[in-house]
């Protein structure tokens, strides 16, 4: 009797948790939306399904502050460890220029998800105005690269797509 009070308890604890976790079913637990009753559907956004066969150079002049993209110079990046290269120039004279804070964010959109993220640790380069991006892109496809510069004398923001393979 102990052992199928025991079982019973094990079972009841365990049927939220196992709900909670498989995230059941939308369609069954949520009340239809308005989208009926207005005719207003949502569409989903798709992935594009063909990858740009170049990569932008540059993106960005803002404030007169440009960010280009130097390396890798093919349209497409291998898969895993990677190093890019950034220049941060005067768009006007092409001079290079230091900035305080350089920020790199790496995403990768998912259909139907949130978008997969890397880390990337961002390093003065061997040049002036150049940037070192070392980090570790893990799955094949289209990756967005945001690079910004949060020097208040000198903001830019600019934005690159990644082909890896």
């Amino acid at each position: 009797m102990k052992k199928l009070l025991f079982l019973l308890a094990t079972i009841s604890l365990l049927t939220p948790l196992t709900t909670a976790c498989t995230g059941g079913n939308q369609a069954e637990s949520e009340p239809a939306s308005d989208a009926a009753a207005t005719g207003v559907t949502e569409t989903p956004t798709e992935m594009p399904t063909e990858m740009p066969t170049e990569m932008p150079t540059e993106t960005a002049a803002e404030e007169g502050v440009a960010i280009a993209l130097i390396s890798p110079e093919a349209a497409s990046v291998p898969m895993g460890d990677a190093v890019l290269v950034l220049q941060v120039a005067d768009a006007a004279t092409n001079e290079p220029l230091e900035v305080e804070n350089l920020a790199v964010d790496l995403s990768m959109p998912m259909d139907g998800m949130d978008p997969m993220t890397t880390m990337a640790l961002v390093e003065a380069g061997e040049s002036p105005g150049q940037y070192k991006v070392t980090t570790n892109l893990g799955m094949a496809g289209l990756w967005i690269m945001t690079v910004k510069s949060a020097d208040a004398a000198m903001p830019a923001q600019a934005t690159f797509n990644l082909n890896v393979k």
